[in-house]
């Protein structure tokens, strides 16, 4: 399995010094686009890139503007990728077509993705004109950014590929895909949320004396904590989607069964079960915090800002009872601000 493989690799020993040192790659051959679109077609690109962020996550774009420029629209552009790519796969238009449609759209994604990686065109890499805005962007990013691999990303489709597979078992009514505990769990946040750890990285930079091999451990650490907040506030709504997304064995130790979780049980285990979850993330966002200082001086503002501000969504399960079955938890503006 190549996820299973690269997250091996990806997270041996976090916390433990960081992962495994990459094997040697080929230097990126810094140029300018020989065939594609116009400076004005780039710039067009990153602002709707921009736009893209803005609508979809407040707290992602409030971090970003609180990075340098240059490295705001990277950033943004990465994440506006992700985004069309998380479409492809959970957006009401992939939701309502077959699922095939969505599975040669991610092949088309990860076969344009690994063009724009490809080294042996001389220069950088080469991105039609008729492209959409978060490929043009994400092509400049490439071009402009040293230390930028494919492999995150890949990582990333073959974790939106595993949502795609997942169906509901005609026999028991449940998930056909869940996952058993902990470990199983976290090799999933890695993959569709750990990765952007990875890929924004060299755009934010590593302080003196810190490798980027090093900085890599507390950046997984802070995507994975993400993703588990994410699973934390949207139970209800990927119930509701035939998914579960908590480790059976904790699930299971609480007393409950995954379908008492679909139908939304709401009682004491059920609440311990929650409060548990919601330590872990903490753990793994407080293992992140403490790997800042390998950032460089200029990253830690917005990366501390995205941890503060999405930690803060974990406090408001709590304040909804731990109910988030039917409750939404989210932060106001001024909540953010208060958050910093």
């Amino acid at each position: 399995d190549p996820m299973s493989a690269a997250y091996a690799r990806s997270i041996a020993g976090l916390g433990h010094g960081g992962p495994p040192a990459r094997g040697r790659r080929r230097p990126r051959r810094v140029a300018a686009v020989a065939v594609g679109p116009s400076p004005e077609a780039v710039e067009a690109a990153y602002t709707a890139c921009e736009e893209s962020t803005r609508a979809s996550s407040a707290t992602f774009f409030f971090a970003t503007l609180l990075m340098r420029p240059t490295q705001r629209r990277s950033v943004q552009a990465i994440y506006a990728w992700c985004r069309e790519l998380d479409e492809t796969v959970d957006g009401v238009e992939a939701l309502r077509a077959p699922k095939e449609e969505a599975d040669r759209k991610l092949s088309a994604i990860e076969a344009e993705l690994r063009a724009l990686f490809d080294d042996d065109r001389g220069g950088g890499p080469v991105v039609a004109p008729s492209s959409a805005p978060e490929t043009i962007a994400l092509a400049d990013t490439i071009r402009r950014t040293p230390g930028l691999e494919a492999g995150p990303f890949l990582d990333m489709i073959a974790g939106m590929r595993s949502d795609l597979a997942v169906t509901l078992d005609v026999s028991t009514g449940l998930p056909s895909r869940m996952f058993d505990d902990w470990p199983a769990l976290r090799e999933y946040c890695y993959a569709v949320a750990g990765t952007v750890g990875l890929m924004t990285l060299p755009v934010m930079g590593t302080a003196r004396g810190y490798t980027v091999e090093q900085a890599s451990t507390p950046g997984i650490e802070l995507g994975i904590a993400l993703q588990l907040t994410n699973i934390l506030r949207d139970v209800g709504e990927d119930a509701r989607r035939g998914r579960l997304y908590l480790p059976l064995d904790a699930v299971a130790t609480h007393g409950l069964t995954p379908r008492e979780i679909l139908d939304g049980v709401m009682d004491e285990r059920y609440e311990a079960l929650i409060e548990d979850e919601i330590r872990r993330a903490e753990a793994h966002f407080e293992r992140a915090a403490d790997g800042v200082r390998m950032l460089a001086p200029a990253a830690r503002l917005p990366v501390l800002a995205a941890a503060e501000i999405y930690g803060a969504l974990l406090q408001k399960v709590r304040d909804n009872g731990y109910d988030n079955h039917t409750k939404r938890a989210y932060t106001t503006t001024w909540e953010k601000l208060r958050a910093l």
